[in-house]
């Protein structure tokens, strides 16, 4: 998904985001906020925060070899279940995509239809991963051109702290085998910017 200019992810691309990384060795995460509940995270003038993290992107992007589909509108809601942990689990609960059309000198409208809700999202370090067993992604349909279900079973997401943090999904690869009009190939692309809560810091 620089297929849905991002997609499944959650993003899948699960997003988100979002607050969750994950990968190699347990490295302990601390989701931090203006308006956290917790305690105070040491030297930031921020606070401990689980809950709710949502997301917008504006550069969605499924690329396939048929065509390249951008979306300029993904929303994503990650729910993460403590402030501290390695490392911290929570849940992707929300998906959307909208504002989807193929590249090129004509634009066919899209419709992507998310599946699989919820995702499990876990935060290692500075990596978000978002997995499901059966697959987090969705079903993109683009008139002649595209019609094909696009799946991953884990998509990982680099988080970036800043005003706003970002979580960035690059070239995550997904199965693309369910529908009538599949490519051969299909990837995703998509960066996340935190909309709630104001502040949040991923230390």
């Amino acid at each position: 998904m620089k297929w849905i200019k991002n997609l499944t992810l959650g993003a899948i691309a699960a997003a988100a985001l979002m607050a969750f990384l994950g990968a190699g060795s347990a490295s302990a995460a601390q989701l931090c906020a203006t308006s956290g509940a917790g305690a105070e995270c040491a030297g930031t003038g921020k606070f401990e925060y689980s809950g709710s993290i949502t997301g917008t992107s504006t550069n969605a992007t499924l690329s396939t070899n048929l065509s390249n589909v951008e979306c300029s509108d993904s929303a994503t809601t990650i729910v993460a279940n403590s402030s501290t942990g390695a490392p911290i689990l929570g849940e992707v609960t929300a998906l959307s995509f909208s504002g989807c059309q193929t590249e090129g000198l004509v634009h066919t409208a899209c419709t992507v239809t998310v599946k699989n809700l919820p995702y499990s999202a876990s935060l290692e370090g500075k990596t978000l991963t978002v997995t499901d067993p059966v697959g987090a992604g969705a079903k993109v349909v683009c008139g002649t051109i595209i019609s094909c279900e696009f799946l991953t079973s884990a998509a990982n997401l680099a988080i970036t702290n800043g005003e706003p943090t970002v979580a960035v999904a690059k070239e995550v690869a997904l199965s693309h085998e369910s529908g009538a009009i599949c490519p051969s190939t299909a990837t995703w692309d998509a960066t996340y910017s935190v909309t709630s809560p104001a502040g949040l810091t991923v230390l």
